[in-house]
């Protein structure tokens, strides 16, 4: 893992393969205590990226999550 970065894994419904996202770990902080309620609710979510990149995920495609 990169110093400062964590990866977010997010395997959907669809597709067998999961994505992942590199994260600063500030963002896992943020995220972190909210991803169960964000993945249950099927929240459509503006992720972070180090690269100052934005992603939106439709967490409502999204059956797990978590952060490593």
């Amino acid at each position: 893992m990169l110093n400062g970065m964590s990866r977010l894994v997010l395997f959907l419904a669809a597709n067998p393969n999961p994505i992942t996202l590199t994260v600063t770990d500030e963002t896992r902080d943020d995220l972190a205590p909210r991803l169960t309620q964000i993945v249950r609710n099927g929240h459509t979510q503006p992720i972070a990226g180090p690269d100052g990149r934005e992603y939106v995920v439709n967490f409502s495609n999204v059956v797990v999550a978590h952060f490593e």
